[in-house]
């Protein structure tokens, strides 16, 4: 994935991460602030969201509501205000990132943009949501566990994407996975995550569609013969 494909039109990069307000997307939330609290990276926080953007290299930002009471629905209004202050704002993200545990995905799933190039799901056998995901965003890159979901995983893999892209760099995914494989070790949890180049249901999915695509096609160019 270029990095340049990720950039909006005032050349950032626009990450959009989905927090719940359970207790593990508590933990996560606190997990994922301290990885941004360091010298490259500025925090500023409203009522219902925090942004965090790049102080050097390519102009990465990141919006991420608070992990607000789940019980009172708090998250799910943060998320929604979220959303419309990006629409109204005309920014789009290019890559979507959901913290949570799989009930939580149909949410974040409705709240998906087309302009998604990237989206990467934490949680417990994402892999069998492709097709939906797909169906919004057609070109989209999927990184996603066929079975476990862990926080200890995500963030180092967040980490790392968003860190490359800071610094100007294509995603190289079989050279990042390389990386990550020497981190992570035989971590069983990790070797249940799918990049996107070994994203074979994404593939089959992207490529069955192109075919239907050209049919339709070569039928209306048949049509009109």
């Amino acid at each position: 994935m270029p990095y340049k494909n990720l950039v909006d039109r005032s050349e950032k990069i626009i990450v959009q991460q989905f927090f719940y307000g359970d207790q593990d997307g508590k933990t996560f939330f606190n997990g994922f602030i301290s990885s941004y609290s360091n010298k490259n990276w500025k925090i500023s926080s409203t009522k219902e969201w925090v942004t965090v953007t790049s102080t050097k290299g390519v102009p990465v930002v990141i919006y991420a509501n608070k992990p607000l009471d789940e019980k009172q629905n708090l998250d799910a209004q943060a998320q929604a205000d979220l959303d419309d202050y990006l629409d109204e704002k005309g920014i789009l993200p290019t890559v979507v990132i959901h913290r949570g545990h799989s009930y939580w995905l149909p949410s974040t799933i409705d709240q998906l943009v087309p302009s998604a190039q990237i989206v990467f799901l934490g949680s417990c056998g994402g892999y069998q949501s492709l097709d939906k995901i797909l169906r919004i965003c057609p070109s989209a890159q999927i990184i996603a566990s066929k079975q476990t979901g862990s926080g200890a995983v995500n963030q180092p893999i967040i980490n790392l994407i968003l860190e490359e892209l800071r610094q100007g760099n294509d995603l190289d995914w079989p050279q990042l996975w390389i990386k990550l494989s020497k981190k992570f070790g035989n971590n069983e949890l990790f070797n249940d995550y799918v990049p996107p180049h070994k994203n074979l249901g994404a593939l089959f999915i992207m490529a069955y569609k192109k075919l239907q695509e050209r049919r339709t096609q070569q039928e209306q160019q048949s049509a009109l013969r």
